[in-house]
């Protein structure tokens, strides 16, 4: 029997789940701070707000989903940005048809609820659901001799609205030079130049408009329990303009620069002016969360386009942005240590729903005005009946799919399909593979992980990126021999990768080699000495071998090199509690826990910091959630036992001593 819904006190009557893809703190606070997204701030103060960690491999089609359902790649089926057809004649972007498992749209339908889903990312063809679906196809169209291409088959749902919502389409040509001076200060000159790219910021922003018009009207018009709407914008603005962004790049010319540096301000405006709409038609009884799927480099940490080893995720950074407002919420809370795991949970628990216990993800209670969870059920896979998905053969129009991959190669995810079709095939194939690796490497489950590398052809396994791959879930699995065996093998054939230099630290370091390991580490700072991984690695060597305070340089360093490293404030964390500076390690650590919260070792360090300042009862919480995310840590049952005998609770103590001599060190 289908769970039924639960409204408490003070729940809101419906969500609205705005994704602004690529959006990023780091851009937005020094907008608000100059009074340029004053809606947005607005936001902030009325709600709760924080990082939010994006899951690996950081490609949208992957995340989108992964928000929408709450699962990973490996769950949800969604690998990459193309797969095979079904037919095995080609490759086409990635279908809606391709997620196998339920969205959070879904669930609502077969609890009888209605939604609102627009521009989704990898939603097409419109799904039948409850309430109205437009996928993210429609905004594909293109204007020839004034008239305006018919929409894509499938692309909205019911289809007896496709004429109605096709009148919202907001045309490039209608965005004229006033639209664009905001963008490009200079556009009326720079139009007469054959190189400039007005014509691709028109595009976007017609499609951004499009998504915002079809979003408001349905908003405006149905009755809704929930919409959900995806913005492209920020995303694809990134990839056109994020490279002539202050401050000037050495490649960037003056011109350009000159000419498009205000591009990357302009459109996060242009969605803080949507923003203000949308909050408008929301109205008082609805709970708003804003979100993004990752951050985006925009500082010194831009990759260089002339190295030749930047591609369109490089730009990518791991930390996205949530906030949330009105009914359900806690105004003025912050979060912590966020996932984009976490939406979909966090989703139904404000509409009264619980989550899955397959749905990896936390409800992000410490925000919620009704602080605990209800309680989870099996999977929502497990009830039948209608919930609007398609079955998996549905067939997707060729000549819709060419127009999507058109922009997937101008963007630069994709290569151009090449006229050996088996071949393209199979290079989809197994980019689709990899990347299911790296989800599998991203949740920690290395034997998954290695089995999908060694499915694959002998021409691709042997790849010195996959075998480092491999060599990292063999320590992962603690098979440091294996591992070992792997990067020598790599170093036989002339690898000098920087990353199998840092695997060869870590093992060094495992196996307390401190002087192999400096060696390695060392070899990696001549070639990237702007990483922030080496800095971390170089900080442990120093911890184990107790000089504390090159440690502290070498965490520091990396957090000059980007401040938001959970692993630096980790071991800065470790040195100052072993430098008998509780309170400073207790900063430190709870910074590393905001930005990650499934980071065992940091809740140690907080655990050990508690109780050093003689908060037991904190410890005691700290140190459970310890244990709760890696049991077989055998210092924490013991510190944890400790801390229970200071509250006098002897069971619980004695109970923690006895987990503790039943693991090995």
């Amino acid at each position: 029997m289908l769970p039924k819904r639960r409204q408490e006190p003070g729940s809101p009557a419906r969500v609205l789940l705005i994704g602004w893809d690529a959006a990023d703190w780091q851009m937005i606070q020094p907008l608000i701070d100059q009074g340029l997204m004053p809606t947005t701030r607005g936001l902030l103060e009325k709600g709760a707000w924080g990082n939010i960690a994006t899951t690996r491999p950081i490609l949208s089609p992957i995340l989108w989903n992964s928000i929408a359902t709450g699962k990973r790649a490996s769950a949800h089926g969604v690998y990459g940005f193309t797969e095979p057809t079904p037919d095995g004649t080609g490759i086409r972007p990635v279908a809606g048809t391709s997620r196998k498992c339920k969205a959070v749209w879904n669930i609502l339908t077969q609890c009888g609820l209605q939604s609102n889903v627009v521009g989704w990312y990898a939603s097409h063809p419109a799904e039948p659901i409850r309430g109205v679906m437009v996928s993210n196809q429609f905004e594909q169209f293109n204007v020839e001799n004034g008239r305006v291409s018919t929409l894509p088959n499938h692309c909205v749902h019911p289809t007896d609205l496709a004429d109605e919502l096709a009148e919202f389409r907001v045309l490039p040509g209608e965005m004229d030079a006033t639209a664009l001076l905001p963008f490009v200060p200079t556009a009326a000159q720079l139009i007469e130049q054959e190189t400039n790219r007005l014509g691709k910021l028109q595009h976007m922003l017609a499609q951004t408009a499009t998504i915002h018009a079809v979003a408001t009207h349905l908003m405006a018009n149905t009755q809704w329990d929930l919409t959900a709407i995806y913005y492209e914008g920020i995303d694809r603005f990134g990839h056109e303009f994020m490279e002539f962004h202050p401050p000037k790049m050495d490649q960037v010319s003056q011109a350009d620069f000159d000419a498009y540096q205000h591009c990357m301000v302009g459109i996060y405006r242009f969605h803080d002016m949507m923003l203000e709409r949308l909050l408008a038609l929301a109205g008082h009884d609805t709970a708003v969360i804003l979100m993004s799927d990752h951050g985006y480099y925009n500082n010194h940490l831009r990759p260089d386009p002339r190295s030749g080893k930047a591609g369109p995720v490089d730009w990518h950074r791991p930390f996205g942005i949530f906030a949330g407002q009105g009914p359900g919420f806690n105004a003025g809370t912050r979060v912590y240590g966020a996932s984009i795991l976490d939406i979909a949970p966090t989703v139904l628990q404000l509409l009264g729903l619980p989550a899955a216990y397959d749905m990896p993800g936390r409800v992000l209670a410490e925000v919620l005005s009704n602080p605990t969870p209800l309680s989870r059920i099996e999977s929502w896979e497990e009830f039948e009946g209608d919930s609007g998905m398609h079955s998996a053969e549905m067939r997707v129009d060729p000549a819709e799919s060419r127009a999507v991959m058109e922009q997937l190669v101008a963007l630069g995810y994709v290569d151009p399909p090449g006229e050996d079709v088996q071949k393209t095939i199979n290079q989809t194939i197994t980019a689709n593979e990899l990347n299911r690796a790296q989800s599998l490497v991203d949740a920690a489950d290395f034997p998954a992980a290695v089995q999908v590398l060694d499915g694959l052809s002998d021409e691709i396994r042997f790849e010195p990126a996959v075998q480092i791959v491999r060599a990292n879930c063999l320590i992962g699995m603690d098979d440091g021999p294996g591992a070992r065996a792997t990067l020598e093998a790599l170093a036989a054939k002339g690898c000098s990768e920087p990353r199998m230099h840092m695997m060869f630290g870590a093992l060094d370091i495992a196996e307390k080699k401190w002087d192999s390991a400096l060696s390695h580490l060392e070899k990696v700072a001549k070639s990237e000495q702007r990483l922030p991984g080496l800095q971390n690695k170089l900080g442990e060597v120093y911890l184990e071998v107790k000089k504390y305070d090159l440690a502290i340089a070498a965490f520091e360093r990396a957090l000059e090199i980007d401040n938001e490293t959970p692993v630096a404030y980790a071991g800065l964390a470790r040195a100052r509690l072993e430098l008998g500076e509780p309170q400073a390690a207790l900063e430190h650590a709870l910074v590393a826990a905001e930005l990650v919260h499934f980071f065992p070792r940091v809740h140690f360090v907080i655990g050990k910091a508690l109780l050093a300042l003689g908060d037991y009862q904190g410890a005691a919480e700290a140190l459970e959630l310890c244990v709760k995310q890696a049991p077989r840590l055998k210092a924490a049952h013991k510190t944890l036992a400790i801390v229970y005998r200071n509250l006098g609770a002897s069971v619980k103590a004695m109970e923690a001593d006895m987990r503790a001599k039943g693991l090995r060190a």
